[in-house]
Parts: C-alpha cells; sequence; structure tokens
C-alpha cells in the first residue's frame, strides 16, 4: 500500500492561526478521563562536591527537591492547565508517594474520587538525581524507579472497572495512557471505548494491542518498536508503515512525533501529512512531552477540530515544553501566543 504525501494539505498558519487560537478558547470545561499509570515523579537537585572514595561516583550535597505527577498523572496534570475537568482512573498505594501524587493532582483541581488506593501496593516512583557545579546547570546523574507491579488482584480490577464505567458517563473524551505497568490491559478498556466520542491511546510498548480508537500518538522510537523493524532512517518505509498500521489498527488518525522533524500525521483514505518543528529544533527537556502532545490533541478534537488542526495545536504545546527544564506543562494563553507568533512567521 503506498503512502500518499500531503504536505500541500498542511494547515497555513499564516492565514489561519486565529481559528487556531479560537478552538484553544474552547478547552475550558471539556470532561476527560484519563485511565492509566499514575506515576510520580521526584527530583533531586545538588551540587558537585567531589568523587567519592568508595567508588568513582561523584558526592552530591542536596540542595533542592521537586515532586511533579508522571506518566498517566501527567497527562492529567496537562489537561488540568489547559482547563479541561480531569478524571483519572487509576491506582496509587497507601504510602507517602500516593499521598504526594494524590495531593499534586487535588491542587491541579482534578477530581481524584476515581483513584483506588490500595493497600500493600507501591505507588510507581521515577527519582532522578540532577547536579553539576554549585552555580552552574544541572544533569541528570542516574534515576531510580521503585513500584513496578505489573499485575493487580481480581477485586482492584473491578473497582477500577467500576470506576471507569462511572467517570465516563457524560464524558468528552478517554485517554489510555499505558506505560506498561498493566493496568490498561488489566481493566479491559476495550469495553468501554463505545461510551464515549473521543478515544486515544499513548502507550510505550503495546500500542499494536489496542484497536478502534480515535488517534494514537506514539513518538518515533515507540512506532519503530510496533513495526518491529528499522523504519526511521527510510522515510518511504515509514510512511509506507505509518499508514498500514493506521488502517490495522482501526484508528481515525495516526499521529507520530519526531523529534526536531516535527510530527508526521496519517489518516484515512491513506493521507500523510507532515507537521513542522514548532520554534528551535534545540530541545531542553522531553520529559513528559508525549503527555502534553495527547492532552492537547484530544482537547482540541472535542473542542471541533479536525484531525490536522488538532495536530498543528498539540505540536505547539509540545514545541513549548520540550523548552523547559523537566516535567512541564503548557496554558491556554501561552498556547495561544505560540500559535500567533508561529502562523505570523516570528518563531
Amino acid at each position: 500500500m503506498a503512502a500518499r504525501k500531503t504536505t500541500g494539505r498542511r494547515i497555513t498558519l499564516r492565514s489561519q492561526w486565529q481559528k487556531l487560537c479560537d478552538l484553544v478558547n474552547r478547552f475550558k470545561g471539556k470532561k476527560v478521563v484519563v485511565a492509566g499509570d499514575l506515576v510520580l515523579d521526584r527530583f533531586w537537585y545538588g551540587a558537585v562536591q567531589r568523587v567519592s572514595r568508595e567508588a568513582p561516583v561523584p558526592i552530591v550535597k542536596l540542595s533542592d527537591t521537586r515532586m511533579m505527577p508522571g506518566c498517566a498523572a501527567n497527562t492529567v496534570w496537562n489537561l488540568a492547565a489547559l482547563g479541561a475537568e480531569t478524571i483519572p482512573v487509576g491506582i496509587v498505594g497507601q504510602d507517602v508517594e500516593g499521598t504526594a501524587l494524590l495531593s499534586l493532582l487535588e491542587s491541579a483541581g482534578s477530581n481524584t474520587g476515581r483513584i483506588i488506593k490500595l493497600e500493600n501496593y507501591i505507588t510507581p516512583t521515577k527519582t532522578r538525581v540532577l547536579a553539576g557545579a554549585l552555580h552552574g546547570a544541572k544533569q541528570q546523574l542516574v534515576r531510580v524507579d521503585s513500584g513496578e507491579a505489573d499485575t493487580f488482584p481480581d477485586f482492584a480490577v473491578s473497582r477500577i472497572r467500576s470506576a471507569l464505567s462511572e467517570a465516563l458517563q457524560d464524558a468528552d473524551a478517554l485517554i489510555l495512557s499505558d506505560y506498561g505497568y498493566g493496568l490498561v490491559k488489566a481493566c479491559g478498556v476495550e469495553d468501554f471505548l463505545a461510551s464515549v466520542q473521543v478515544t486515544a491511546l499513548d502507550s510505550r510498548f503495546a500500542i499494536k494491542n489496542f484497536h478502534g480508537l480515535t488517534v494514537a500518538t506514539p513518538n518515533e522510537e515507540e512506532f519503530e518498536e510496533a513495526c518491529e523493524k528499522p523504519v526511521r532512517s527510510d522515510e518511504t518505509l515509514f510512511r509506507r508503515e505509518g499508514v498500514s498500521m493506521r488502517e490495522k489498527l482501526g484508528l481515525k488518525a495516526l499521529i507520530v512525533t519526531r523529534g526536531k522533524k516535527g510530527m508526521t500525521v496519517f489518516q484515512e483514505s491513506d493521507r500523510v501529512t507532515d507537521v513542522p518543528v514548532v520554534g528551535s529544533d534545540q530541545v531542553v527537556d522531553v520529559t513528559g512531552a508525549g503527555d502534553t502532545v495527547i492532552s492537547t490533541c484530544v482537547l482540541a478534537l472535542t473542542s471541533g477540530a479536525d484531525v490536522l488542526e488538532s495536530a498543528n495545536i498539540a505540536n505547539a504545546a509540545g514545541g513549548i515544553v520540550v523548552q523547559k527544564h523537566g516535567t512541564a506543562t503548557t496554558n491556554p494563553e501561552e498556547l495561544k501566543n505560540t500559535l500567533e507568533l508561529w502562523g505570523r512567521g516570528r518563531l
């Protein structure tokens, strides 16, 4: 099956940026359910003092700590920052990390009533140590992960299914945020896809296990892994595989994020469209950028945007957050300002 390249169909932002900004204005109040792996991102910042005598590693004096929502929780955080009404469905432990994660989500205005607090469950946590000179830039030295259970007791799965069914009542969209911790698979999300008009998938390892959603937004590495062959260096093969995958998965759109290349959007009728990167292609930090992309794309779709309009808005949002350190979000005003600058050719 040959891909039909339609770069000429790309939105001309110089003439249509105002329409995209109007769509962003409609984000407020959209009800979005996020089902998936709730993770706490913990950052430890410090200055390198010297090399340890115990091992050839730096000794870091801790100066600051920061906690942020990660994975599915970061998707919730991004949606809330863009004005959506968010309902996360997932599991946390009855531990310090779980309490911290719930507090973060509640502080963003999220409804955490559908999150199950499970005894003897360790809340998945990613702890990053960033250090450098006392007054210099900090870089990540190591990441320590904890709480990676991928199986859940039957009673917990039953409670999650009930919570998801209740959360989807009157919802505008459902996002499946699958980071490989097993929850999305365990709760049988396929049974709930017909309950809502817009369904979206962000899956780290198992994109081919899901069918019949509106949109999926893998990055280039995830897409290549799903193809089970090297495709990034062969543009013709990349496009052919994208067209085939979108059709096999029954997606309305497959949007592959490609770093400094921007995005490639695969649509029905074998349409393939490139969307250029927004702003600088010198990335500061990609942590959580995929969560920003899927959040913005879904809000645009629920606000009346077509696939390409949604991709352009999401691309702009992704371009904003990769210029920030750590897990980051954007907001409607920042996003509209970026769209205007991009549309006027000033980025």
